[in-house]
């Protein structure tokens, strides 16, 4: 048989569902995309899959060459179609679990085993002649053609068809006098409900609306399993076959196909995601990914979790940013007007990175990030009475925590931090925490009302959000990288509103 582990990884992964969320996701508002992303489809498993970044550089092109031939259609339908196959598959298999009548959980099993057999074979076929050139799908595609084409899987439909055929012959008939109903062999009666129809069918008019509406439990009441029971009494041989084939086949389920059943949601979930998003111009790219530390470039990136909010609601047009570090540079130091999307342009960078290493399509035309160990993140909290320590000192903790275990490969997230003490202590302890990160030569993105610490190191580089030229109080989300100067903005507000030192002179003067 081919050899075929998973669709998603290179090598064996644990259990997804033992995986702790990264501690990053909230800060980043990832934990929003990922609900996105995941969203309506249901409880399907692979949703912890988007909580375990891959480290190496194999994995992540192993994923971009999933995603390339899942972007056609002719791939990508069928094996959508496989899936809803095997979800209606699972949710039979949930229905003879919590059936409480033998023989209804034993037909439930048998349509479940139908559902399973019939998308594993029409899968088979699609892939078969399918122009599939991921090694991913090109495995897989192997596995289950040598799988399908097995003695193993021939037997389970042969029988399947047997019992099927088995069933499909049992007839019988039900005589209803008053609250008394017996059940019979067929020998050959007529089906009053056809002659009953027949005879009314001479008075019938012009065709008018169909009001009739199926009817269908997934359950039998007690009347129906009564007869059920009587039928298999008059039946034995083909009940007795159901039952042992029930018996026999309760592992059918190949573990290599369900495995692949719930690691493919990962990919399709996010495809899907993306096609949501293209009515708003968003464009996505496939990064080209490295292990060279400080690695970080990307051409019209924007908030992704931005962008997923106007699906919900119209809003205005997404703002996208360029950035980038080069040779030493490692620390992108963000300052400019408050409110002018100073957090926003920090978190695009770190979903950037995050979504990256899960080697999928990047919200950016174009991108190059270095694959990180790990991303931390310290943003600005309240004051906690839990912690019993103040809020000054819970972010010096949480700092020391972070660079601790920070190493060259990781990115640092910071956001407003330190702003809970004065502008003098500020700075003293930004410039220490900066200079801890230089040292350990990791990425960074520092948000600071500090201008200061833009020209701290050569290892930092100054991104200054912009204003409207013609109106300083209008704030454009746009980020340029140039040296760092708030004193402009404070000037150019003055300016506006009559508060310059010249202007309250002429007043003072008057």
């Amino acid at each position: 048989m081919g050899c075929f582990d998973s669709i998603l990884f290179t090598h064996p992964c644990g259990d997804p569902e033992l995986v702790k969320p990264p501690d990053c996701l909230a800060d980043l508002h990832l934990d929003q995309i990922i609900d996105a992303i995941v969203w309506g489809y249901g409880d399907d498993g692979f949703k912890d899959y988007f909580y375990v970044p891959v480290h190496d550089l194999g994995a992540v092109r192993y994923r971009h060459e999933v995603f390339g031939d899942l972007a056609c259609d002719a791939i990508r339908g069928p094996i959508q179609t496989f899936v809803t196959d095997m979800a209606a598959m699972y949710r039979n298999l949930e229905r003879a679990q919590t059936s409480r009548h033998r023989l209804q959980r034993q037909r439930w099993f048998l349509d479940g085993v139908r559902a399973y057999c019939d998308a594993l074979a029409a899968l088979r076929r699609t892939l078969s002649w399918a122009d599939v050139s991921s090694q991913g799908l090109s495995r897989f595609a192997e596995y289950l053609a040598d799988y399908v084409d097995g003695r193993q899987f021939g037997a389970l439909v042969a029988e399947t068809d047997t019992v099927q055929t088995a069933l499909a012959k049992v007839r019988y008939t039900t005589h209803i006098d008053g609250l008394r109903v017996r059940v019979g062999r067929y020998t050959g009666e007529s089906n009053f409900s056809t002659d009953v129809a027949g005879v009314f069918d001479r008075f019938r008019g012009e065709a008018g609306a169909d009001y009739a509406r199926p009817f269908q439990s997934e359950y039998m009441n007690h009347v129906e399993t009564m007869i059920l029971e009587r039928v298999a009494k008059l039946h034995p041989a083909a009940f007795a076959m159901l039952s042992e084939y029930c018996e026999r086949n309760q592992s059918f389920v190949d573990p290599t196909i369900a495995t692949f059943k719930r690691e493919i949601g990962f990919y399709l979930a996010y495809l899907k995601f993306m096609s949501r998003l293209a009515p708003q111009g968003v464009v996505f790219s496939y990064p080209t990914v490295s292990t060279t530390c400080g690695a970080v470039y990307a051409e019209d990136a924007f908030d992704l979790a931005l962008a997923t909010k106007r699906l919900r609601r119209r809003g205005s047009p997404l703002v996208c940013n360029d950035f980038g570090l080069a040779q030493a540079e490692r620390i992108v130091v963000v300052t400019g007007p408050n409110q002018g999307g100073k957090t926003t342009f920090a978190r695009t960078i770190g979903q950037l990175i995050y979504l990256a290493a899960l080697g999928c399509p990047v919200p950016a035309a174009r991108a190059s990030v270095m694959l990180p160990d790990q991303i931390f993140t310290h943003f600005e909290r309240r004051e906690s009475l839990a912690t019993l320590h103040g809020k000054l000192e819970s972010e010096l903790v949480s700092i020391r925590d972070i660079l601790a275990r920070a190493t060259d490969r990781s990115v640092i997230v910071m956001n407003e931090s330190f702003s809970s003490t004065t502008v003098d202590d500020s700075l003293l302890i930004a410039t220490e925490v900066l200079r801890r990160i230089i040292a350990v030569g990791c990425v960074a993105v520092f948000v600071t009302f500090l201008d200061e610490l833009a020209s701290l190191d050569p290892a930092c580089i100054s991104m200054v959000g912009d204003v409207a030229p013609d109106d300083p109080t209008r704030r454009t989300y746009h980020f340029t990288r140039r040296r760092a100067d708030g004193r402009a903005y404070a000037t150019a507000l003055a300016d506006k509103y009559g508060l310059s030192r010249e202007k309250l002179t002429q007043r003072m003067i008057r």
